[in-house]
């Protein structure tokens, strides 16, 4: 993004709460029926503004005074499903009942500037774009991975009913796990369309788990040690299939894989066990690897290693939500200074060093934050009212409920 493009987007934070823009009763904005700014003359500075990106956010808006945490009328408020394109209100949907629209931030995905929902009452699922219907078809289903391609979207469920893993293309079935428990999301690598997953095998008293990579249908088996006590996660990147996983013969340690061979991730030796541990594609630079460690002492630490050294290390009286990379392999997290309760930031524009908002926020989903060209943007919901983070520029959102995503494309 251009300095142009991001003064004007600054210029439009700074409205304050009227960085949301409703609509009226008929979903015609109110720059629709006041009239907006005219036109930039030709040649000038304006007109030459590059707008190839929007700022999206996804947020669930309940009555005024409603308190959506408690919930106690849970399903019988009215609330709605709102998206914001660069301020303004283009989508607002009505949730519960026949809508086929959830509050559940894991059903919201905003592709391509529309918003997608999912939704599943067990034995049917539905998929609908800013509204309207996109796909339906029999079998309860949790989508864990959706994206389009070519035109056509493509969908991994996970059966709620029963084992299972489903992929699909338009709703029709490309290809059925029957016992398939999906591993991470669904993706694309240098054009090939990835996910992994694993499967039980029991024979007597034995249980045997195996895990595989797809790539465009091909089904590969990522060699795990049969001594593993956790696989924490398994991604192609670059067309290179790395696994991150811990062993019985190699205690206290934290083992990162590839078809040539595995190495401990330095500093996790120290640790007693290991919670998470997610691969992030880091653009030219790889990969990197975040994890939550947990410490004999009791202590916890997040940590993000490349595959020689640590890259990052925070501190240990802070709690982090979700750490995010760039194309360009640089980092921005969201935290808790543990001592004070206050939100944190790290990451663009101030490097690793951790930002104080000065209060207390929820981070409903890692959905709501993103980085996108060296900014970051994050929505944060707060007893005290919602913010935005938009590249260093705080604003509120004038928003009864939960920001569920946040996306700059």
């Amino acid at each position: 993004m251009g300095k142009k493009t991001l003064m004007l987007m600054l210029a439009i934070l700074l409205q304050g709460c009227a960085f949301f823009e409703k609509t009226d009763p008929h979903g015609r904005t109110r720059a629709e029926t006041m009239g907006g700014p005219s036109k930039a003359k030709p040649g000038t500075e304006e007109e030459q503004v590059d707008t190839s990106r929007h700022l999206y956010i996804c947020a669930v808006e309940y009555p005024k005074g409603y308190d959506w945490v408690k919930d106690t009328a849970y399903d019988v408020v009215e609330a709605r499903l709102m998206l914001f394109k660069d301020g303004i209100c283009t989508v607002s949907l009505p949730t519960g009942g026949t809508s086929r629209v959830s509050t559940d931030p894991d059903t919201h995905w905003i592709l391509d500037g529309h918003l997608l929902t999912t939704c599943s009452d067990g034995l049917r699922t539905w998929i609908r774009q800013d509204g309207e219907p996109l796909a339906e078809y029999d079998g309860g289903e949790d989508i864990k991975g959706i994206l389009f391609r070519d035109g056509m979207l493509w969908t991994m469920g996970e059966k709620l009913r029963g084992q299972g893993l489903t992929l699909r293309c338009d709703g029709i079935v490309a290809a059925n796990y029957s016992q398939g428990t999906p591993i991470g999301t669904l993706y694309e690598d240098d054009g090939a369309l990835c996910f992994a997953y694993s499967i039980v095998i029991r024979s007597g008293n034995y249980v045997i788990r195996k895990y595989y990579i797809s790539a465009d249908g091909t089904e590969k088996e990522v060699s795990v040690p049969s001594d593993a006590t956790a696989v924490f996660d398994i991604r192609r990147v670059h067309g290179i299939t790395y696994a991150t996983y811990t062993q019985e013969s190699v205690p206290h340690n934290v083992l990162v894989s590839t078809d040539s061979g595995a190495r401990t991730l330095k500093y996790s030796s120290n640790s007693d066990y290991t919670e998470w541990c997610s691969i992030m594609p880091a653009g030219a630079k790889g990969i990197l690897i975040k994890a939550r460690c947990i410490f004999r002492n009791g202590a916890v630490r997040y940590v993000v290693w490349d595959l020689d050294n640590i890259h990052t290390a925070y501190d240990y009286m802070t709690s982090i939500y979700d750490i995010y990379v760039g194309e360009n392999g640089d980092l921005a997290a969201l935290g808790c200074d543990n001592r004070t309760g206050e939100t944190l930031l790290f990451g663009p524009p101030n490097g690793d060093r951790g930002i104080s908002l000065g209060r207390k926020f929820r981070f409903i989903t890692p959905r709501a934050a993103t980085l996108v060209d060296g900014k970051f943007f994050a929505g944060l919901t707060g007893d005290e009212g919602n913010l935005l983070w938009a590249a260093g520029m705080q604003t509120p959102l004038d928003i009864n409920g939960p920001v569920t995503g946040v996306a700059y494309q």
